[in-house]
């Protein structure tokens, strides 16, 4: 039979919090004292350069951990204020571009590597793609029309 857990009282709880409070406090204190100490030596205030800096001002060398200046809504707006590095912005890949005319599908080989097609499939935005299927189709119905129209003369 199972037992029944006692949830615990805000008594219990309270070293907890005071413990959490002191080390928030620790951690925005180390961390404005650092961006102070990059900005007055001119030196780019990023989340790894604070870091850095923290564990060398901390008497403990313990620091804080970037993402600690990320999720505390004190230090990060006190952060963006100093900011000098650029935030992360990821490249864009460059995107071959599919076959635009109708005349270029007559190029397509049957033997070609699948898998390099597949991959460069893959690179495409799904709008690229929706636009491809659309000029694929639209040759596709070409081509029936000069098939039929070809089959019809033959048998007049």
């Amino acid at each position: 039979m199972r037992q029944k857990s006692e949830s615990p009282t805000n008594n219990e709880l309270s070293w907890l919090q005071n413990r959490y409070e002191q080390r928030k406090s620790r951690s925005v204190e180390l961390g404005i004292n650092a961006i102070d100490k990059l900005v007055k030596d001119n030196k780019p205030v990023s989340y790894h350069t604070v870091s850095e800096l923290t564990r060398v001002l901390d008497p403990d060398g313990e620091g804080i951990h970037p993402n600690t200046i990320r999720r505390n809504s004190e230090l990060q707006a006190y952060f963006t204020q100093h900011q000098t590095a650029k935030p992360y912005k990821a490249r864009k890949k460059a995107v071959k571009r599919l076959l635009d005319d109708m005349e270029s599908f007559k190029q397509i080989k049957i033997n070609r590597d699948l898998e390099r097609v597949k991959l460069r499939y893959m690179q495409s935005t799904k709008s690229e793609l929706v636009e491809h299927i659309i000029r694929l189709e639209q040759y596709v119905a070409q081509q029936n029309q000069i098939w039929l129209k070809n089959e019809f003369e033959k048998f007049q």
